[in-house]
């Protein structure tokens, strides 16, 4: 997205972080950085280690012109089959999540990169995830779903994507009750 240079509003210049900065411009083919999937990252359990790794991303980033991350990635998995379940780094565990988002979120944003928490939420399958709907009760979301997205938010997340998927009957990006409730 184009800025506005007289306001100061810079451009938004977008890149997907699952595994290190896409390669859709020739001039990075080969020149980029095959980090782990934040699976892994989540599997060291330490939010300080996760911190570092968010900053030497962040900063990788930033040096490829990059002013936004569309991460992190903090889905809790549900089915075992679900063809994200390596970007997500909460694992099957809220809990787990909810500090390593916080610890991704500070170690991104130190570099000056803003973070972009996704996919809010239940993001759980890809097969028929525009048709079928990922439901669970308004006491599950808060004590498990929820908690990684509060945690990236809290630790000031400069935005939040929602996901594609259907959420108790309605698609995620057009829920009143998960977005404004």
């Amino acid at each position: 997205m184009y800025g506005v240079p007289r306001l100061g509003i810079p451009s938004i210049n977008m890149q997907d972080a699952a595994q290190g900065f896409r390669t859709i411009d020739p001039v990075n083919v080969g020149k980029v950085t095959q980090w782990p999937c934040l699976l892994n990252v989540a599997a060291t359990w330490d939010a300080n280690l996760t911190e570092k790794f968010g900053m030497a991303l962040g900063y990788e980033f930033k040096q490829k012109g990059a002013n936004v991350i569309l991460g992190p990635s903090v889905n809790v998995h549900r089915i075992a089959r679900n063809g994200r379940n390596a970007e997500y780094m909460s694992g099957e565990d809220g809990y787990l999540g909810a500090p390593l988002a916080a610890a991704y979120v500070r170690g991104v944003q130190t570099m000056g990169v803003a973070a972009t928490v996704k996919h809010f939420v239940l993001n759980n399958q890809e097969e028929h995830r525009d048709t079928e709907s990922s439901d669970a009760s308004e006491r599950t979301l808060f004590e498990v779903y929820y908690p990684p997205f509060e945690a990236a938010v809290r630790a000031g997340a400069a935005s939040a994507m929602c996901s594609y998927n259907v959420v108790n009957g309605t698609h995620a990006c057009g829920n009143h009750v998960i977005l404004n409730d």
